[in-house]
């Protein structure tokens, strides 16, 4: 029978240390020298040393970014589409498939509920692309039928997406109003806007 002795004087099992201790050199070699004779004390200076040594420019961060949310009320969604697209309210509750009372009622701080929520933050995202376009005098455009005999008020009542007609629209806008800064004295006379909106109708639905 074999016996084991165990001596209590000898050290006993230590688990591995994992951590390199080459590393933890070389985080700490500075640190203490430039502390040595400031009493503990990091300067400056030496603070600026520390972080010029232990720079790794292998190493990027990103800095975080903060995804922007839109926290706006159902009843200033409402408003948002009403003034920028600046239809009425008989066309706002047609745009957006409700009653006239209803949209008063949202208006006025009701929660929509369902579908409808979906639907009035989709137009309001359009709104403020259309916003952002700065199209001049979209109020004298949104009952054109100047998109292939549709205007763009019969879009917004249906699911197609109205930034679709945007450049279009944009495109129209700028050269009716280049047509009306034209002087007189240039061989034009200064139409109206229903004469470039008439023309440009017609071409785009030739284009059909």
């Amino acid at each position: 029978m074999t016996t084991m002795t165990i001596n209590p004087y000898s050290s006993p099992i230590k688990p591995k240390n994992t951590y390199s201790s080459h590393a933890a050199i070389k985080l700490v070699a500075p640190l203490l020298v430039l502390t040595a004779g400031t009493g503990g004390i990091m300067t400056a200076h030496s603070t600026a040393e520390l972080s010029r040594w232990v720079y790794d420019p292998r190493i990027h961060v990103e800095p975080s970014r903060a995804k922007e949310v839109d926290v706006r009320s159902p009843a200033e969604h409402v408003a948002n589409i009403r003034d920028v697209f600046a239809i009425n309210m008989s066309d706002l509750a047609s745009v957006l498939g409700v009653t006239r009372p209803t949209v008063y009622a949202w208006l006025a701080g009701q929660e929509p509920k369902g579908e409808a929520v979906i639907r009035i933050q989709q137009l309001s995202c359009a709104a403020d692309k259309f916003n952002q376009a700065n199209i001049i005098r979209l109020d004298k455009l949104v009952h054109r039928p100047i998109l292939n005999g549709r205007s763009l008020l019969d879009i917004l009542k249906t699911d197609e997406d109205p930034i679709a007609a945007l450049a279009t629209l944009k495109a129209i806008a700028d050269k009716e109003a280049q047509t009306r800064r034209e002087p007189k004295g240039a061989g034009k006379h200064l139409r109206s806007l229903d004469d470039v909106l008439g023309e440009s109708s017609v071409a785009i639905d030739e284009r059909s």
